[in-house]
């Protein structure tokens, strides 16, 4: 989700954001190299399905490119409370805007995360993952540490920070490589803010989701 808000910038962009970005799809196109579910961990056992879900859409060939999206998007929105996540990212200028600017601002969210996933959903292959470890946070919150071992380079460490809500687990966070997701794009929403305030974030978040002329 980076820059502000799961806008992608181009090529320019390492891997290791491209990770950060796509909060569920940074597993889109790998195949499990360990079972998470030998872990008694909660939160392990949810990555790991979280996982096998994008996988059984992805390898479902009676789906076309439109159906797999919709299909990814409806897993996307279970795994995740983006709400939450777009309050995190916004940070203390959440407090600020008004209610009519925090409910386009997370439609805004959501929709470029999905742009940002349908642009990147034929960039993956060949990679394969496995659950290492789980540890928990604080009473709410577990970070899941995986590794995403890639044909031909380095191994990406990513650590998906879970958060039970009264016994659902979600996905509010992924550190790809040290970086962490949401304070990545928190820093640049608060750029934008600082410059152009949030009626001019909403309008930068608007004008990245036009088509490319």
């Amino acid at each position: 989700m980076p820059a502000p808000l799961a806008i992608d910038r181009g090529p320019r962009r390492p891997r290791r954001d491209v990770l950060a970005l796509l909060a569920l799809a940074a597993l889109a196109g790998v195949h499990p190299g360990a079972v998470a579910a030998t872990l008694p961990v909660p939160a392990a056992r949810f990555i790991d399905t979280l996982g096998q879900r994008v996988l059984a859409v992805l390898n479902d060939n009676r789906l076309d490119r439109t159906a797999r999206l919709e299909r990814l998007a409806s897993i996307l929105d279970e795994a995740t409370d983006l709400g939450l996540v777009a309050r995190l990212v916004l940070g203390r200028y959440w407090r600020e805007a008004s209610e009519a600017q925090r409910r386009e601002f997370v439609t805004l969210f959501r929709r470029l995360l999905l742009k940002t996933m349908a642009d990147r959903l034929d960039t993956y292959g060949g990679e394969t993952y496995e659950v290492l470890a789980a540890q928990a946070v604080d009473d709410r919150d577990t970070m899941v540490a995986t590794r995403i071992r890639r044909p031909g380079a380095e191994p990406i460490a990513v650590d998906w920070r879970v958060r039970d809500l009264g016994g659902r687990l979600v996905l509010i966070d992924i550190v790809a490589e040290g970086v962490s997701m949401v304070v990545t794009q928190r820093s640049e929403a608060a750029e934008i803010v600082g410059r152009s305030g949030i009626d001019g974030l909403l309008a930068e978040m608007r004008r990245r989701l036009e088509p490319a002329a």
